[in-house]
């Protein structure tokens, strides 16, 4: 038991809380013994499957009155043969075509302590676990059913062995829940600000446009400076929150196989423009894809994302610390010596010190005028979602990014 909680909490420090859950209810389910289960959340007034060993269940709703209802509720270990438990959504047994036999639903306690004692305990969910055979020495005697409060149910002989491993990974959940659940509303709150700031800007424009025709004479050199700073800092908060939704969205890649050479030039066309639309025309932006490259599998969408990054970092470098006799960045796509990809984002800047070099892929740790630190961060969790490397190389003849991807072999 020990050495899979030890597993849960380490993972809890390098995984997303959607890798975490999953893996939890896999280890409740392997040290119960079960044959199944699920990790059931809030949604509205409904319960909602999140996790589950059968994916056709997922984000499927049960009703509160429902026994995950009960758990959730009244704060229950619910142990019961399900056909004879009219409060068992059969909904449940259609969607996977198979009746449910004994079922232990055991509620998930939130991870927030509760205003008072005599407030009833609140519960952020439910963990089921199934069984085709009854696992609690009769107590169910094929027809009836057994609740308990948690307490009590660790505390009983005839079942603190068999799931007390499973008590013990109930704050795990509720915290991968919790990191869930926040992530998800910091979402919703920071698309609408986008939202808002870009109708903002627009506005402001709007708002110059019908001064000059009112008023011709407001545009004096204080009254143009002062807008042209508050269109800045709207543009710079919409930009913000747009990296951030970027960041919170790319846990769910669609891989497939995309040839290697156009994801590169693409990205050094719209690096390209970058510079143009900078009035950075000095800067080159230049490619090279090795012969023995062709297509490779990943998530092209991203990977342009990761890639253009770097690029926009790269010329954002140059054109404020200047290069080489001809300022430079460079795009470029090889094979590793293990048989897969490595692509490198190349400058001739002055490269970093050391204590921005250390801090590179944290969000928001940014020595750079207006910068937020997000870009950085949104490449390495690409290259992390790929199951790839980044690593970076400064001195003072330039900086390299260096991402290396390895081909999944295929059967």
């Amino acid at each position: 038991m020990e050495t899979h909680l030890q597993d849960l909490v380490r993972l809890s420090f390098s995984s997303t809380p959607d890798e975490l859950l999953k893996c939890a209810l896999d280890t409740c389910i392997r040290l119960a013994g079960a044959t199944g289960g699920s990790i059931l959340g809030e949604e509205g007034p409904y319960l909602q499957f999140l996790f589950a060993d059968q994916p056709s269940l997922i984000g499927m709703r049960v009703p509160l009155n429902s026994i995950a209802g009960d758990t959730v509720n009244r704060d229950r270990v619910i142990y019961t043969f399900a056909p004879g438990d009219k409060r068992h959504y059969d909904g449940v047994d259609r969607q996977i075509q198979r009746q449910t036999r004994y079922l232990l639903s055991i509620p998930i306690p939130s991870v927030h302590a509760r205003g008072n004692a005599d407030h009833a305990r609140r519960n952020m969910g439910a963990v089921q676990l199934l069984f085709d055979r009854d696992v609690l020495d009769g107590q169910c005697d094929g027809v009836a059913r057994r609740e308990f409060e948690p307490a009590e149910f660790q505390q009983d002989t005839v079942f603190a062995e068999t799931f007390r491993p499973v008590f013990g990974t109930l704050p795990l959940i509720a915290f991968g829940l919790e990191v869930m659940k926040l992530r998800q509303t910091s979402y919703q709150v920071i698309h609408e600000l986008k939202n808002k700031l870009i109708g903002g800007l627009s506005w402001l424009n709007c708002l110059a446009d019908d001064l000059t025709a009112s008023v011709p004479t407001w545009a004096n050199a204080t009254t143009r400076e002062d807008f042209s700073l508050a269109e800045t800092a709207v543009r710079e908060g919409a930009e913000l929150a747009k990296k951030y939704l970027q960041l919170t969205k790319v846990y769910e890649p669609r891989f497939e196989m995309r040839e290697v050479a156009a994801l590169v030039h693409e990205v050094v066309v719209s690096t390209r423009a970058l510079v143009r639309d900078m009035g950075a025309e000095a800067i080159g932006v230049g490619e090279s894809v090795d012969s023995g490259i062709t297509d490779f599998r990943m998530d092209v969408e991203q990977m342009k994302m990761a890639l253009f990054n770097l690029c926009k970092n790269a010329v954002e470098v140059l054109r404020q610390h200047g290069g080489g006799a001809v300022p430079a960045v460079r795009l470029t796509a090889a094979p590793s010596d293990t048989g897969g990809l490595v692509l490198t984002v190349s400058d001739n800047g002055p490269g970093m010190p050391s204590e921005i070099a250390d801090n590179l892929f944290i969000p928001f740790k940014t020595k750079k005028e207006g910068g937020t630190g997000l870009g950085l961060t949104i490449a390495k969790k690409i290259v992390d979602v790929h199951g790839g490397t980044i690593r970076c190389e400064t001195g003072p003849t330039g900086t390299t990014f260096r991402i290396e991807l390895q081909q999944e072999e295929t059967t």
